[in-house]
């Protein structure tokens, strides 16, 4: 039970408390008119005169009436009034009020065990009825009779809930324009995304869904845009692939890399910085 229902169960007990108190003083007052005609038949048949005994008998059976519903009122009360001491007491609603909390911390307490969890679902739920249409529909009855429903969504396939979310992987395609596979795992866990499995990308799963989904990779992507390898930079140069790297190295030609190991491609002669046509 949540803080919210106990409070709620509370309040309805100082409502039951208060509609007890005022029955208790009407059943009271119902005593006392009783007694109060038992006593003024009593002073009536005191005052016959025990001569006249039709009328001495008549007064007599009202008296015995009057005292029967007496003890009837009395009865009433008492019972009545036993079950109205039924009640909470200070020290009783604060305990109530703590049972949530003191509830949350043994079943999350690290040392409460999957079977005294269990007994302790079954010293509070009575029985639990489930249907399944479109979506699981729990029908949870309490052992003190109230009853709450909850609905589930159904899990998906097996065969659908191993399949990455389509927004994932435009993130992904989106990424790999501008980095490779590590910094496109880097890049989507910043970004709040996670594996199926609900775990952080690496490289090897960003390597296997593009693979997997045909998303190009970002050689293939700059490829594309017109870079070339060191070899093809070369030939445009007249110079060896190993003067190319040389002059990367340097920092005179522009190059970018494709992959998580260094290597890279390079924009065409004429996209190059003019310190490059002077070496």
């Amino acid at each position: 039970m949540t803080p919210e229902a106990l409070a709620l169960t509370l309040a309805v007990q100082e409502e039951v408390i208060q509609r007890a108190d005022e029955a208790r003083r009407l059943r009271h007052l119902q005593v006392e008119r009783a007694q109060y005609e038992a006593e003024l038949a009593q002073r009536r048949y005191l005052k016959v005169d025990p001569n006249n005994r039709l009328v001495a008998s008549v007064l007599e059976a009202e008296w015995n009436a009057k005292l029967v519903a007496l003890e009837e009122a009395r009865a009433v009360e008492e019972r009545y009034n036993q079950g109205d001491q039924q009640q909470v007491s200070v020290e009783e609603r604060t305990d109530i009020e703590q049972v949530p909390e003191r509830f949350r911390r043994f079943w999350n307490g690290p040392k409460t065990t999957a079977r005294e969890r269990k007994r302790a679902v079954r010293l509070v739920i009575e029985d639990v009825t489930v249907h399944k249409t479109d979506q699981i529909v729990a029908h949870i009855r309490f052992k003190g009779g109230a009853t709450q429903t909850i609905m589930v969504e159904l899990p998906l396939p097996l065969s659908q809930s191993r399949l990455t979310p389509p927004e994932t992987l435009a993130a992904m395609d989106r990424l790999l324009e501008e980095y490779t596979d590590a910094e496109v795992a880097e890049q989507l866990n910043q970004q709040g995304f996670r594996t199926f499995e609900g775990l952080p990308f690496l490289s090897t799963h960003v390597y296997q869904l593009r693979r997997h989904h045909g998303l190009a990779d970002r050689c293939t992507r700059l490829r594309a845009q017109g870079l070339l390898t060191a070899d093809e930079l070369a030939h445009s140069y007249g110079v060896t692939a190993q003067t190319i790297w040389r002059w990367y190295r340097q920092e005179r030609i522009i190059g970018i890399c494709y992959n998580d190991r260094g290597s890279c491609l390079f924009l065409p002669q004429e996209r190059q910085p003019l310190l490059a046509e002077t070496i």
